[in-house]
């Protein structure tokens, strides 16, 4: 088992996991425990040996491994990254970590299937350890200012969320798997519990049937169609929509959610420079003076953030990535410290990994269905690559 003794002196021993070729590093959670203090990197492995030595010069890690059973066993790490984006993974690397009793940030999505979420969530709690995945967003400065403004009654009560993915080349299912997560996670953060669903998958303006499965990218399953419009309904009569079309948007302008309030609403967008905005109109009112989106200022929240309209450079994006990783593994420390559950814990990600499989069950069904869902298997099978 890792290192607990070491939490009252708050220092730990941090691992990592990444997959060179398969996933890689996500979202730079390589450097996650880069510049924190108490936290010690002391191994890093990968299977790829030219992506090892690259992933252990950036992280900085002691020692390097091409297995992580290996590395779990002779380190007994209190902490691990599991960094791949690719899902198929998941459940063995949780697994080897959970069993070594080590606490774990993990990226998103958490699985490929609500079923797989299921293992990863039991193995956690069986296991008594902590697990923050990583959802950057939910802590971000822009994201505490707009639970301020909507806690202030900036918009009175709130009737509607409208969330947006990124709309590239991943319109619709692979959007949903990939970038979803996010958007539900935040959903529920100002809606709730999500009791229904209802959707539709498109390919084009058809409605998609089991003949036009495909397999997605990443290890996330089975993919259809090229868009998709799903609705949920939350506690306390707030309705939830999802949209997402094969290059209709194109990245961080559209991605992100409306909060629709009695009173006006609030416009949230963007990834890890974040934009907040504000209309005094639940829907637009063309033609009238105030129908425009007044900008709203970000503070700080005790980081140094660039928080615009232009787009950071290279090394910009990088510092905000960094800062996003930082926030959710210094909750996640302070959680193991006060033995609490992380603000973006696993149980949040599973809870958005049901909605996520219930938009293709939703369309499978032909109708509106109640969440929890009861087939904890994906309503299509990926047919594999070489199908």
């Amino acid at each position: 088992m890792g290192n607990t003794g070491s939490q009252a002196g708050r220092h730990y021993r941090a691992a990592i996991i990444g997959h060179t070729g398969a996933g890689n590093y996500g979202h730079s959670l390589d450097i996650c425990f880069n510049d924190l203090p108490g936290v010690e990197v002391v191994a890093i492995a990968d299977s790829d040996p030219d992506g090892l030595v690259a992933g252990q010069r950036r992280s900085g890690a002691t020692t390097a491994y091409r297995d992580y059973r290996q590395m779990l066993d002779k380190e007994q790490p209190d902490l691990v990254a599991i960094a791949p984006r690719f899902v198929h993974e998941r459940v063995d690397m949780v697994t080897a970590a959970t069993a070594h009793g080590c606490h774990i940030y993990l990226e998103k999505p958490i699985a490929a299937t609500l079923a797989e979420a299921d293992v990863i969530l039991k193995t956690a709690t069986d296991a008594g350890v902590k697990i923050a995945v990583a959802y950057q967003f939910q802590m971000h400065p822009a994201t505490v200012r707009l639970r301020e403004l909507v806690d202030e009654g900036k918009i009175g009560k709130l009737r509607l969320v409208r969330s947006y993915g990124k709309m590239d080349h991943r319109g619709g299912v692979q959007d949903l798997a990939v970038l979803g997560t996010h958007l539900f996670d935040m959903m529920r953060l100002f809606a709730g519990t999500a009791r229904w669903c209802s959707a539709d998958l498109f390919a084009g303006s058809r409605l998609v049937t089991a003949d036009d499965v495909r397999s997605g990218d990443e290890g996330i399953g089975a993919v259809l169609g090229d868009g998709l419009r799903a609705c949920f309904g939350f506690d306390h009569d707030v309705l939830g929509t999802f949209e997402s079309y094969h290059h209709l948007g194109g990245g961080d302008t559209v991605f992100g959610f409306d909060l629709v309030g009695e009173q006006g609403q609030l416009a949230h967008r963007g990834s890890f420079t974040r934009r907040l905005y504000y209309s005094p109109h639940p829907y637009a009112e063309p033609g009238i003076p105030t129908d425009r989106w007044e900008k709203i200022d970000v503070p700080s929240a005790g980081l140094h953030e660039m928080v615009g309209d232009e787009p950071p450079d290279a090394a910009a994006h990088a510092a905000l990535v960094h800062r996003a990783n930082q926030r959710v593994v210094l909750d996640l420390l302070d959680a193991i410290e006060n033995d609490r559950e992380p603000a973006t814990s696993v149980q949040r990600a599973h809870a958005a990994m049901e909605m996520i499989q219930a938009v293709s069950a939703a369309h499978a069904a032909g109708g509106r269905i109640t969440l929890p869902l009861e087939n904890r298997n994906p309503p299509y099978v990926d047919p594999g690559p070489n199908d």
